[in-house]
């Protein structure tokens, strides 16, 4: 039984027409490849939405986001995103781009669950955006193509002064089951494989630190923002033809006129992390699990060193996890929300690791979680017949 359906008929009192998988993004690394268009890791988890919608006889829209209890009204007619909107405006943005796309829309209750509900308003838009182009589509029997559908969502970035990114659509949209998928960023090309952690010599987790978003959520901003800026400048002192993820980072060195020594940290971090991206995929191509575990711990360095966005309770985590003869690499990953930790190692280091859990409980008062990393597919209609709750 899936929770977003009690929740629906519950609020409208009748069965919803279409519900939506929407699967989490996660980046497991080039969280920053997008500043020098560069390379990144990505797959889908179960740690996603789920949408439930049912068509009104009128012209307004209500929509219940049960996870975070809140409760939001709107009608089609001279529908705007105000600024106070808040999540909402995700939503509305969706309507407003098919409605300028000359799709006319019915009222409509929908229902929403999920973790990403918590995310940051990046994660978030993308996540609605795909969940609703896919419901609508069914729904509406649009005959919307894949190259429609991330049209309209980037056209729903303008109305809502988001910006969802493209990378985390496609994933959304073309990944399979069980799949990771590399992304050239500069020209949007990807190769997938088969999750390669699935072995009888690894076993791989996400835990979920459980820190309040806010923790790291404001400084991670603040770094992003920042890199951005410093990357486009780089890019202004190149020469013609040459591509800004080539740019070596010894020259960073010379460039201390062009920006403080945080903001070249944080563009060291860039540039390496994409060229650890294709290292770690090459690695995983060839069954390296040491080169790739290195990788990864690489990884954790520059975040720590060039970064610097941590807090006690993360730090502690992995120091633990990578204190463990078991482990074999441990390092923060990208999922729109702040505190997840990859931490790759052989087949049963669970168990030697849980009474660590109660120890960091103890100390920092969150409640730590582990679950299996098992990569999903991509967003989808759900059937009678499928067989995964959330």
């Amino acid at each position: 039984m899936y929770r977003v359906l009690v929740h629906h008929r519950n609020e409208y009192g009748e069965e919803p027409e279409v519900v939506v998988d929407v699967p989490g993004v996660m980046t497991i690394l080039g969280s920053y490849a997008d500043f020098c268009d560069g390379y990144a890791l990505m797959c889908t988890n179960t740690q996603g939405l789920r949408l439930a919608i049912s068509r009104r006889n009128d012209n307004t829209v209500k929509v219940y986001n049960h996870t975070i209890q809140d409760r939001k009204k709107f009608q089609l007619s001279g529908l705007k995103c105000k600024p106070d909107d808040k999540w909402i405006s995700t939503v509305k943005a969706v309507f407003i781009a098919l409605q300028h796309d000359g799709i006319s829309l019915p009222g409509m209750d929908i229902s929403i669950t999920g973790r990403t509900a918590h995310s940051d308003y990046d994660t978030l838009s993308a996540a609605v955006a795909a969940g609703f182009l896919i419901a609508f589509n069914d729904l509406l029997n649009l005959s919307l193509s894949l190259n429609d559908m991330l049209r309209i969502a980037h056209a729903a970035n303008a109305y809502s002064n988001g910006s969802s990114k493209l990378r985390d659509l496609l994933t959304l949209f073309i990944i399979k089951k069980k799949e990771l998928v590399l992304f050239d960023l500069e020209s949007y090309t990807y190769e997938t494989m088969e999750n390669p952690f699935d072995t009888d010599e690894i076993t791989t987790y996400i835990l979920d630190c459980g820190i309040p978003k806010n923790i790291l959520y404001e400084e991670e901003r603040k770094v992003q923002d920042i890199t951005k800026e410093t990357m486009e400048t780089l890019k202004k002192t190149m020469e013609k033809g040459t591509r800004l993820r080539d740019y070596s980072t010894r020259e960073l060195k010379y460039k201390r006129g062009l920006a403080t020594e945080n903001a070249l940290r944080y563009a060291n971090f860039t540039l390496t992390e994409s060229s650890r991206v294709t290292k770690a995929w090459e690695a995983l191509k060839h069954n390296d699990r040491n080169q790739f575990s290195k990788i990864l711990l690489e990884q954790q360095d520059g975040i720590n060193d060039d970064l610097e966005v941590t807090s006690p309770e993360v730090e502690w985590l992995i120091k633990r996890a990578n204190e463990n003869p078991h482990v074999y690499a441990s390092s923060l990953i990208s999922m729109g929300l702040s505190g997840h930790i990859l931490i790759v190692g052989e087949p049963g280091f669970i168990e030697q690791f849980e009474d660590k859990l109660a120890e960091y409980e103890r100390i920092f008062d969150f409640h730590a979680t582990l679950r299996s990393f098992s990569p999903t597919g991509g967003v989808r209609i759900l059937r009678d017949d499928d067989s995964v709750g959330q």
